[in-house]
Parts: C-alpha cells; sequence; structure tokens
C-alpha cells in the first residue's frame, strides 16, 4: 500500500483516476472494445420525478403563462439592471414557458431560507436553480404552487426583491394569473 500511496506521481494518478472512473459510472466493457471509462454522470431523478406536486404545478405554470392576461405579469416588473422583465425576456429569445423550462428545481431541505416554514422557494437573481421548501410547498394549492413557480421565474429574468416584497410579487401573479 506505501508503493501507491507514497509512491510515484503515476501511481497516484492511476489510482486516482480508478476512483474517478468508479464515482463516474465505472468501466464498461463493451465487445471488442477494451476499457471504456463513461464521462456521463450517472442520471439523477429530477426533483419532479420524485414530487408530483411540482411537477403538475411547472405544467400549470406553463399553461397559465400562455394566456396574454397572465404573461403581462412581466410588464409590471423592472429587473434589477432597470429594464422590465417582458423586454428582457425578449432580448434572451425565450418565451416565458422556455424560461420556466430552464429552471433547475432542488431540495431546500436543510438550506436556511427553508428553516422558518414560511418560504416555499427561493433562488438567486439570475439564477435558473430553484430551491424549493418541500413541506410548505407541497402544502399550498395548486395555483399558489403554480404562482411561486412563475415568481420564481421573475426572479431568473433580474428581479429583485425588497422592494418590491415577496409576498407582492406572489399577489401580483396571482391577481395577473388568476386562482
Amino acid at each position: 500500500m506505501r508503493g501507491i500511496v507514497g509512491g510515484s506521481g503515476l501511481g497516484r494518478v492511476l489510482v486516482s483516476c480508478g476512483i474517478v472512473a468508479c464515482l463516474a459510472g465505472g468501466l464498461d466493457s463493451r465487445a471488442g472494445g477494451g476499457d471504456y471509462v463513461s464521462t456521463t454522470p450517472p442520471a439523477r431523478p429530477a426533483l419532479e420525478d420524485k414530487i408530483p406536486d411540482l411537477k403538475r404545478a411547472r405544467q400549470g405554470a406553463r399553461e397559465r403563462l400562455a394566456d396574454p392576461q397572465c404573461l403581462a405579469v412581466l410588464t409590471d416588473f423592472a429587473s434589477v439592471n432597470g429594464g422590465r422583465l417582458d423586454h428582457v425576456l425578449r432580448a434572451s429569445g425565450r418565451t416565458a414557458q422556455e424560461q420556466l423550462d430552464r429552471l433547475v428545481f432542488e431540495s431546500g431541505l436543510g438550506r436556511h431560507g427553508c428553516d422558518r416554514g414560511v418560504t416555499m422557494a427561493f433562488t438567486q437573481i439570475h439564477s435558473s436553480v430553484v430551491s424549493i421548501c418541500l413541506r410548505p410547498f407541497t402544502l399550498l394549492r395548486r395555483p399558489e404552487q403554480e404562482a411561486v413557480l412563475i415568481h420564481e421565474m421573475l426572479h431568473s429574468l433580474g428581479l429583485g426583491e425588497g422592494p418590491p416584497e415577496s409576498v407582492a410579487i406572489t399577489a401580483r401573479v396571482l391577481a395577473r394569473c388568476g386562482p
């Protein structure tokens, strides 16, 4: 063992590569192909696959964003850079549904933003990663869940918070996008 750990740099590199290969999916022996190291990380199920409420909420939010009345919520807010969110979205070349589809949901379990039980979800401005506070989120009615996801999509476009306050953003989404 001392020869591997304390030995040549080549030995350490080979051991490290072997460990990385195992963690990344292992070695794959293909017929006639020899050893093959997978460069694709093992697939993780999306949070939506584990939380049906979240999957339904994304689909419902997509449907709501197809309605021009709901879509008008983008005209109600400006990005931290000063441009209206509908202009930011247009400049991106994406539809509101495509922007919503870019969001990646992760569990907020144990994260500081979810520790008080009053936050449903949170993200950072311009980020496509949204932490979902699973317990409070799943207790909401479906229209409110959908509004929360649209709210987080607005942050992904550059909407800041405080002002407007989080509750005011979601209330505006509900007013525009209906119950």
